[in-house]
């Protein structure tokens, strides 16, 4: 697959010009025409299809014209088929939004980035014994140095109990503290969801509310985004949700919406490719954070991170793209230009037999999260 991918990418950068009727077995909008099929998307999407992911699904949209298909089984137990519709685990993307709340709060001036922490939120020290002061800022960029909690929860528990656990904030938080800090000066890139376990702690302090409900109210309301939630309660039996399963010491678990991630302000947005789609489209455009504070959202720090986004390289115009990638029990990835004018929102659930999703949640090690952004970003490319 690695393979013939690549040869696909290194022809899939050509501009595919807008057509007037729509490929068969798609999605599009009526009134301006339709985005072409993404050969790369739709090869790629076949190739995990026969490797074993139970589904996939992309939304690309292209100056207000959309293509999406839905490939694969909404729960290969019934054989229902999938829909573009069907809800996803959004993973890392839910650490984009969390950061709009959080910078919401900055630009009340209820908040500062280079704000110590324990202003805030004074048990952090007691919960993760940082070696010295963390700022807001450095949590968002993962510059922090805090260590991350999947390895001690791991070494605590068998992998299918921490599956089944559901950790609040104070819980994850003191699970990453019993890891140890590996450098003092807090300036080196060290991804760790309990950076947002953390300001969501401080957003929920400052708001009286859990982050759930912040989250609805700064951004799926207004957004209209009605198939999306970070909720405090799983909705197992919904029928628009896509199924997920991991093989764990010879059984087959559902792994849809697990324990660990229910509530998780770091990977536990529900949501659509088109849900995922409007929210970056709204923040690129300015519709939910003013201009200055979208510059300093969109500077990066290490490893391609802002406060809270990630950049790649657009092609088409020698500027940028912006979104964010992550690894669950899906693998979820977006992507939109500066201007909100040309987006792709992708998402897969893993083949059953692919493990290592608590350790992994950014996508490290997994060579499936890695060829979906290679395919995200080339479809991108393609779609000048």
């Amino acid at each position: 697959m690695a393979v013939v991918l690549a040869l696909i990418l290194a022809s899939g950068a050509c501009t595919y010009p807008l057509t007037a009727e729509p490929p068969a077995s798609t999605s599009s909008s009526d009134s301006q025409g339709a985005v072409p099929e993404s050969p790369v998307a739709d090869f790629f999407a076949h190739e995990m299809l026969n490797r074993g992911a139970p589904a996939v699904v992309v939304q690309i949209k292209v100056r207000g014209r959309e293509w999406s298909q839905a490939y694969g089984s909404q729960d290969v137990e019934t054989g229902e088929p999938v829909a573009v519709t069907d809800r996803i685990q959004a993973g890392g993307i839910t650490q984009s939004m969390v950061a709009v709340s959080v910078l919401k709060l900055v630009q009340e001036g209820k908040l500062g980035l280079e704000d110590p922490v324990t202003q805030y939120f004074p048990e952090f020290g007691q919960l993760v014994h940082p070696l010295g002061p963390v700022t807001v800022r450095s949590l968002l960029n993962h510059s922090s140095g805090l260590p991350d909690a999947p390895v001690a929860i791991l070494d605590a528990m068998p992998t299918k109990r921490a599956i089944d656990t559901r950790f609040s904030i104070e819980d994850y938080l003191r699970m990453a503290g019993t890891v140890p800090w590996t450098h003092a000066n807090f300036q080196l890139f060290r991804f760790s969801d309990a950076n947002y376990f953390a300001l969501a702690a401080i957003v929920q302090k400052l708001r009286g509310r859990p982050i759930g409900d912040v989250l609805k109210s700064d951004i799926f309301v207004p957004l209209g985004m009605s198939h999306t939630s970070l909720a405090s309660e799983p909705d197992r039996d919904a029928r628009d949700m896509i199924q997920s399963y991991e093989f764990i010491d010879g059984e087959r678990v559902n792994a849809s919406q697990p324990e660990y991630l229910v509530g998780s302000p770091a990977e536990g947005v529900i949501s659509t490719v088109g849900d995922i789609n409007t929210f970056y489209a709204a923040l690129m455009q300015g519709r939910l954070l003013t201009a200055s504070t979208l510059r300093d959202m969109q500077t990066l720090w290490q490893e391609n991170h802002g406060l809270g986004l990630q950049r790649w390289n657009d092609e088409c115009t020698n500027g940028f793209y912006y979104g964010y990638g992550g690894s669950t029990w899906f693998a979820s990835i977006a992507l939109s230009t500066s201007d909100g004018s040309r987006q792709i929102a992708m998402s897969f659930a893993y083949p059953s037999d692919t493990d290592k999703h608590i350790e992994s949640t950014d996508g490290s090690g997994q060579a499936e999260f890695e060829q979906l952004r290679q395919v995200a970003i080339a479809t991108m490319n393609g779609l000048c």
